[in-house]
């Protein structure tokens, strides 16, 4: 039975060093734990960014894009797969695609962008929620949400 979310936890990314320490951080605990992330936050906050650190910390030799067009793209290593989705363009179309069958996958690690559009019954199948919140060019505050034992294994 999966664990709700009683804990959450703020963190301020003054650098893109930092961020890139973080998503080294979320890559080790997605290699043992696999699964859904969302992540949200303000338009241009570095989302996709971040999905490229983490890439590169997987072990994803191939260049990470923004899915915003293509709205799903699928990048293969070693590990497993990142499946990194892009929900912003079709908002409460989401069931037209045919994406559940990537999210029940529990060998796999989805990255899915814009959450917030997906509909309430999808809203609890995520390990870890992260949402970025621009507070300068270069500073950002995230907000984690995720069970004790991940959020211990973050600090």
């Amino acid at each position: 039975m999966k664990e709700v979310f009683p804990l959450n936890k703020e963190i301020t990314i003054n650098s893109l060093s930092y961020m890139d320490e973080f998503a080294s951080k979320i890559a080790n605990i997605l290699v043992q734990h696999k699964g859904v992330v969302f992540l949200d936050g303000d338009l241009g906050a570095g989302k996709t960014t971040f999905t490229q650190l983490l890439g590169k910390h997987l072990g994803i030799k191939q260049l990470i894009t923004s899915p915003t067009f293509n709205i799903f793209k699928r990048y293969e290593f070693d590990k497993c797969a990142l499946n990194h989705f892009d929900l912003y363009r079709i908002k409460d179309n989401v069931y037209d695609q045919g994406f559940e069958d990537y999210w029940d996958d529990p060998n796999e690690i989805t990255i899915i962008e814009w959450s917030e559009y997906l509909p309430e019954e999808f809203q609890e199948m995520a390990i870890i929620k992260l949402y970025i919140k621009i507070i300068d060019e270069n500073k950002r505050l995230i907000n984690i949400e995720a069970n004790e034992s991940i959020l211990k294994e973050l600090e």
